[in-house]
């Protein structure tokens, strides 16, 4: 199954499908889900670096440039 199963869906602005997807995963996750020992020890290890100003914020703009160089 793909978008392209979904055409009405794929034309949906950026915004409305990235809304759907994230009511779509979260309708697939509950508070019983089970986080892996990796990811919360990688969590950890970041907001260890950013406390302790290892590394730094970045705005929701710069973010954007950034990906959008991607």
């Amino acid at each position: 199954m793909s978008l392209k199963d979904f055409p009405d869906l794929a034309r949906l602005p950026k915004g409305q499908r990235m809304k759907l997807a994230d009511e779509l995963w979260q309708s697939s996750v509950d508070d019983s889900t089970k986080v892996p020992v990796w990811h919360q020890e990688t969590l950890d290890q970041r907001w260890s670096d950013y406390r302790s100003g290892k590394v730094k914020r970045i705005s929701l703009k710069e973010l954007e440039r950034r990906l959008a160089k991607r």
